[in-house]
């Protein structure tokens, strides 16, 4: 498995089915996103703070490699630098089932703090007894192209978990 880190000098400008003005993409996928390649573009929002970094995890259809240590296919890591939503591509290798687990490491040490935030594709609902919702909640088809998801992070609030309050 290989940990991708994406230099801030890596953006790409795709246009987004129906919509008139480009996004920008960020990630060292970007590329897949741009060329039509099958991929998805997570959009993230609900950033707790203008910090860390964004880690985005690939997960295949297969449940017994789902959130289980070396079973995911593939990282994109970039910096986080607003509170405004941010688009990621990560590219896939075909077609398919794919679920994707974020995690929001806030002072960028590469370890899951209380304070970090995370989410997981399709936005599944989660409580502290319940932080990796299963493949059922999280798992969506990516075609031949782009696959757009957003993502809303969540972070411990006291003995929930949900997202920042406005």
């Amino acid at each position: 498995m290989r940990k991708f880190v994406a230099p801030l000098f890596a953006l790409a400008t795709v246009v987004a089915p129906g919509s008139a003005a480009p996004a920008s993409v960020v990630g060292s996928d970007a590329a897949a996103c741009v060329a039509g390649k099958p991929s998805v573009e997570v959009v993230v929002s609900g950033f707790k703070q203008p910090a860390g970094t964004i880690k985005v995890t690939l997960y295949d259809g297969d449940p017994k490699r789902y959130l289980v240590k070396r079973g995911k296919l593939h990282n994109v890591i970039v910096p986080v630098h607003s509170t405004a939503p941010i688009e990621i591509c990560i590219g896939v290798p075909a077609p398919g089932l794919y679920a994707i687990a974020l995690h929001h490491d806030l002072n960028g040490n590469d370890e899951k703090d209380r304070a970090d935030g995370g989410g997981y594709s399709r936005n599944p609902k989660l409580s502290i007894f319940n932080l990796k919702p299963g493949f059922n909640k999280t798992g969506f088809r990516v075609g031949d192209g782009p696959t757009r998801t957003a993502i809303t992070l969540q972070y411990v609030r006291g003995l929930s978990i949900g997202p920042v309050r406005s």
